[in-house]
C-alpha cells in the first residue's frame, strides 16, 4: 500500500491540511472554539454569577445546562433553598442571564 508514492504523497497532504485546519493557518486565527467557556461571558447578570454560581460550580458546568426560563427557574429556586443567598432582585437578574447566555436557544 505504501508502496505506491501517489498514496504516500495523499496521506502527507491530508495530514497537513488537517493541521492546518486545526491550527486556522490561512486566516490568521484559530478555528478551534472551545467547547465550553472558562468564564462567564459579559452582560447584567455576569458579576452575580461570577459570585453565586462559582463557589460550588465551574462556568463549564453552568454553561453544559440547556434550560429554559423555567427550567432555570426551578434551578435557582433548588440552589437556594440549599443555601445560595439571593434576593428577589438578584434572582431575577440571575436567572435571565442565565436564560440570555445558557438557555435552549443557545444550544
Amino acid at each position: 500500500m505504501w508502496r505506491d508514492p501517489r498514496r504516500v504523497l495523499a496521506a502527507v497532504l491530508l495530514l497537513a491540511l488537517g493541521a492546518a485546519l486545526a491550527s486556522g493557518a490561512g486566516d490568521g486565527k484559530a478555528t478551534r472554539k472551545q467547547m465550553y467557556p472558562s468564564t462567564f461571558p459579559a452582560g447584567p447578570g455576569k458579576m452575580l454569577a461570577d459570585t453565586k454560581c462559582q463557589i460550588c460550580h465551574s462556568v463549564s458546568l453552568v454553561s453544559q445546562q440547556a434550560k429554559d426560563s423555567t427550567g432555570w427557574e426551578k434551578t435557582l429556586a433548588q440552589m437556594e433553598k440549599w443555601g445560595g443567598a439571593l434576593t428577589p432582585a438578584e434572582h431575577d437578574t440571575l436567572r435571565r442571564y442565565l436564560q440570555a447566555h445558557f438557555g435552549i436557544a443557545h444550544k
